[in-house]
């Protein structure tokens, strides 16, 4: 500002320009951890294994922060609590973070979104976590309380009957089926769990059931045969003395004191993620349940959810308050009810009712201290309307029961304790006028959720509950509702979340062969084959399983070496030297004597249709059911593609593989309609698949590159390694400028290497990368130059070969060992050790110095290094030689090895490329990293200045200063910087450009010392001087 009277301005201009600090060793660190893991201080989810956060980049800048963000590094044990070696879920990028930012502050961390805890094996599928609120009626935790008396013995023997939880074990596959005779023997005895009755049924010596109590089981033992249900303090006087009851007969205890009857129901918690007990003690009614359980109150004391179960439950031989002579028999079953809670209340759908003066009903309620419902009241209607209906009530003097009349005109009863209520019509129409008749109550026991035609809490009352000699009673208004639950002996659970993984373990495959039009079961086409399938055993089979002679096209499945499987035999009788065992290649998918790894199937065709409507997906068939069966899925190999005879491996129903839950999977919209080509299963006849199961376990680890297989770890591993490549290759986080790390690693997996590079080019090669090789690489020079020369031919990086090269990547060689946060040996990547190396390096150096040697290239966090043996798991521990190091020099891999009084030592330099520069060496690949982000830092300021020889000048001389520096640093011998008209012509200044050309000799590093040493005679040293 221009000063306008006598004073004194003072201006700043800031004309200071320096290069900005380097932030030292900042890695990207890709790795994989389990999901929801616990915080490192215990006290909730680590945020970074969530989910909702994997695939996010996070800055860290200390160990703790690390481990609240994703926990604890895990490593495995097997039973013997020993270490799994080179196992594919241990979390080798988390503890080489953990062991890195124990010498620096700052990385930056990329956890890829899977779940390692998913992929731990099991011979079951998987399920999800069950409903918060699932009931579960625990067989395995429940007594029956039944007793069979035996008169020659004057004494009870406790039964142990079977439990039925699949209808498929019942007549005509219906819940309402008596047991099929092929369940049980005779004598038994067994309980229906699939119907909500649970019905008790005997096995007699006919091999018929019937159902405890019925009119066939009383004449069974004679007329003596007696029932009897009622609490351990009322024993049954069936003595010789007494009723002398026949042997047969049946005491139901319903009280738990000496094995009396206890029905275990269990509720889940979604909050503690856990099972808890829910009492539910016996009783013979509704009216007895309420006293029983609330025996001041009449019902407003019970909670909601309270449980009671109900015996008898048609209430036969249940005798009215005025009527004694039902004498039907007791009928030996069961149901769960749950107390809704509050006032006992049913509202007619009919409104402005219509009723007729005159006709009468009767109702019975329960009242307090009560467990017998009150005597019955009569209530005759004086009036034809809705109005006339309320009065009458209201006028009968009831206790608890009142009416009122709604709004909508429709008229609404309500028990105020939240009791029950029993009523009939004595005569007319009444109940059925108002709309509380039993056209419009629920069947006892049952529940017709968001029923415009019945009303809710009133049920027809049961079959055998009767008010007088003649009429049963209509209905019951009641609070109390059959429990939805599930019977059964294992913890129920819902069908897995879409895209669930699962690694089976079950060494069992099916495998189908091509007859030349189709795909058919093996035993379709081989008919004297073995009867249970191919044969899974360490040594080569003499016999068919059942052990009947060997036939031709028998297959066996080696398990000896299960790094690499599956070794398939198949016995051929035709060969010269007699008959044997011929592997079968598993890269040939073109001939008759090849082999096709896809999914096909999991079911017979019996098995395909979803009968019931449950959805999910079809319980597995039996390998043996299969071998006689031809039904395969869709998504099935086209047979049209394959030779005759060639074989099918169905990765689908076989096992040693991961497999992901794919809900809606085989649908009409997927494959619709039927019938005529190109629709519905075109595999399959083109029949619809609408009655199909829709979900379907699809195999998820993708097959080799040759078109074989992967299994065991090996398919763990493709599974997780196909995400990190993903992963990397999607993720823009990692892409963008301000995260700023020079370094790039993903411990423990060799086969994303090439991807790594890829991120690195695309942020213009401002990182180093450092590349891991195999755990289960022996330390033979062979071995290691195989697997840097790819002599194996691989198409991909990973356990095969390594097919990238590339400037700015460093592969180091082997393995360590050292301890993991809990204490325990670990085997851990050579990319724990070298990401350490490097901090150690630039912290006491610079990161142009080669961070190898015994001054910069010290192990300090590892104490041993070797390799896991292929075929024990073992750590084997080694020193390279010199030989083996001299081989890996020519192959470009470094060596990380022990040196006596020294230790555990980097003895590389070299970086993977495929020519020959000053670039094959990791001190002047890093500079030149240095440099790319150094010179961007300094050239960014004089973007959209002017383009002249000011400018020009300036730029230079801040580059010639930066240069001139690391010239005293040792990164250069010499340098040279070019910026002016010579390089920044008219036509590139027109074009808005500067160039600033800059040549540069980096220092090389000392990696060949020769000290020829010459022997003398005496004296002749001390004369060459004259």
């Amino acid at each position: 500002m221009a000063l306008t009277s006598p004073g004194v301005e003072v201006s700043v201009i800031n004309e200071s320009f320096y290069v900005p600090s380097d932030a030292g060793t900042t890695p990207l660190l890709i790795i994989t951890t389990a999901q929801d893991k616990l915080n490192g201080a215990g006290t909730g989810t680590a945020a970074g294994t969530t989910s909702a956060n994997a695939n996010s980049v996070y800055l860290i800048s200390s160990q703790r922060e690390l481990t609240e963000t994703f926990g604890d590094p895990t490593f495995y044990t097997d039973a013997s609590s020993n270490p799994i070696n080179g196992y594919e879920l241990n979390e080798y990028g988390l503890q080489a973070a953990y062991s890195f930012l124990g010498v620096a502050n700052r990385a930056f961390v990329l956890r890829a979104n899977v779940d390692l805890a998913s992929l731990a094996g099991s011979a079951t599928a998987p399920t999800a976590s069950p409903t918060n609120g699932t009931y579960w009626f625990d067989i395995a935790s429940s007594v029956p309380g039944l007793f069979e008396w035996s008169k020659a013995d004057q004494a009870f023997t406790t039964i142990t009957p079977t439990y039925i939880t699949s209808i498929t074990d019942l007549v005509g596959g219906s819940s309402t089926g008596a047991p099929k005779t092929s369940i049980g023997s005779i004598g038994d005895y067994a309980i229906n769990t699939t119907h909500v009755t649970n019905k008790t049924y005997y096995k007699t010596a006919a091999n018929a059931w019937i159902q405890v109590g019925s009119a066939a089981w009383y004449t069974l033992h004679g007329s003596a045969t007696l029932h009897q249900q009622s609490a351990h303090t009322d024993r049954p006087l069936w003595k010789s003395t007494e009723q002398d009851a026949a042997t047969g007969s049946i005491w139901f205890k319903t009280t738990t004191p000496n094995s009396g009857a206890s029905v275990a129901v269990k509720l889940y918690s979604s909050s503690t993620a856990s099972w808890n007990t829910v009492s539910a003690p016996l009783y013979a009614t509704n009216h007895a349940a309420i006293y029983g359980l609330d025996p001041v109150n009449g019902g407003t004391s019970l909670s909601t959810g309270t449980l009671y179960t109900q015996y008898n439950v048609t209430e036969d031989s249940i005798k009215a308050n005025i009527d004694d002579t039902d004498t039907s028999r007791a009928l030996q079953d069961f149901q769960i009810f749950r107390f809704q809670g509050g006032a006992t209340t049913i509202t007619s759908n009919t409104t402005s009712p219509s009723v007729t003066s005159g006709h009468s009903f009767k109702i019975q309620e329960t009242v307090k201290a009560s467990g017998a419902l009150s005597s019955a009241v009569t209530v005759t209607l004086a009036g034809t309307d809705a109005d006339a209906f309320v009065a009458a009530v209201s006028a009968a003097g009831l206790t608890n029961v009142s009416a009122t009349k709604l709004s909508t005109g429709a008229i609404q009863m309500t028990h105020a304790l939240g009791g029950e209520f029993r009523m009939w019509q004595v005569t007319g129409t009444a109940l059925d006028d108002a709309g509380f008749g039993t056209a419009n109550g629920h069947a006892y026991g049952t529940y017709t959720a968001n029923s415009t035609t019945l009303v809710d809490n009133l049920y027809d009352a049961p079959a055998g509950y009767t008010e007088d000699s003649t009429t049963p009673a209509d209905v019951i208004a009641s609070n109390w509702k059959r429990l939805s639950y599930t019977a059964s002996v294992d913890a129920p659970a819902n069908e897995p979340t879409d895209g669930t993984l699962w690694y089976n373990t079950n060494l069992e495959a099916d495998i189908m062969v091509h007859n030349g039009t189709i795909w058919k079961g093996y035993a379709q086409v081989h008919a004297t084959t073995d009867p249970n399938g191919p044969q899974f055993s360490a040594t080569k089979p003499t016999t068919q399983s059942d052990g009947t002679a060997l036939v031709a096209h028998d297959l066996w499945i080696d398990t000896s070496d299960l790094e690499n499987f599956p070794k398939i035999y198949k016995y051929d009788t035709a060969l010269t030297d007699g008959a044997d065992f011929v592997l079968v290649d598993n890269t040939d998918q073109t001939t008759e004597n090849g082999i096709v790894f896809a999914d096909a199937r999991s079911t017979t065709a019996a098995a395909k249709a979803d009968s019931s409507s449950t959805g999910g997906a079809p319980t597995d068939s039996s390998i043996v059911a299969l071998l006689s069966d031809h039904f395969v899925d869709p998504d099935a190999p086209n047979p049209a593609l394959y030779p005759q005879s060639i074989l099918l491996f169905n990765t689908r129903r076989s096992g040693y593989n991961v497999k992901e839950y794919r809900n809606a999977y085989i649908t009409t919209t997927a494959y619709p309609g039927s019938g005529s080509s190109g629709k519905g299963n075109v595999r399959y006849g083109n029949e619809s698949v609408a009655s199909y199961f829709p979900d379907r376990w699809v195999t998820k680890n993708a097959n080799n590159a040759d078109g074989s297989g992967t299994f065991g770890r090996k398919a763990v591993r493709k599974v997780i390694t196909a995400q990190l490549k993903s992963e990397i290759n999607t993720n823009q986080a990692i892409r963008e400028d301000q995260r700023g790390f020079n370094v790039i690693a993903a411990p423990g997996y060799p086969e994303v290497i090439s991807e790594m590079v890829n991120l690195n080019t695309d942020r213009n090669s401002t990182a180093f990368v450092v590349g891991d090789t195999p755990f289960r690489l022996a330390s033979t020079s062979t071995e290691i130059t195989n697997w840097a020369n790819n002599t194996a031919g691989a198409s991909e990086n990973g356990e095969s070969g390594i097919v990238t090269s590339s400037d700015y990547l460093g592969v180091f060689y082997p393995s360590g060992k050292t301890t993991d946060n809990a204490g325990n040996n670990v085997v851990v990547p050579a990319s724990h050790m070298m990401l350490r190396v490097l901090a150690n390096n630039d912290n006491i150096g610079y990161p142009w110095f080669a961070p190898a040697g015994t001054r910069r290239g010290i192990v300090d966090n590892a104490t041993a290094v070797g390799y896991v043996q292929a075929s024990t798991g073992e750590f084997q521990t080694i020193s390279l030689t010199e030989g083996t190091r001299d081989a890996m020099h020519t192959a470009k891999i470094n060596p990380i090895t022990f040196f006596s009084g020294a230790g555990i030592v980097n003895f590389g330099n070299l970086t993977k490329t495929s020519t020959s520069s000053a670039l094959d060496r990791i001190n002047v690949s890093r500079l030149t990293v240095y440099l790319r982000s150094q010179l961007d830092a300094i050239a960014k300021p004089f973007i959209f200045e002017p383009n002249d020889t000011l400018t020009r000048n300036e730029i230079r001389g801040a580059i010639e200063s930066f240069l001139l520096g690391l010239v005293g640093q040792r990164a250069l011998y010499d340098f040279l910087v070019v910026c002016d008209e010579t390089n920044n012509t008219a036509t590139r200044i027109d074009r808005n450009e500067l160039y600033v050309d800059i040549a540069i000799e980096p220092v090389k590093s000392v990696e060949f010392i020769y000290i020829p040493l010459r022997i003398k005679n005496t004296g002749e040293i001390a004369n060459l001087g004259n």
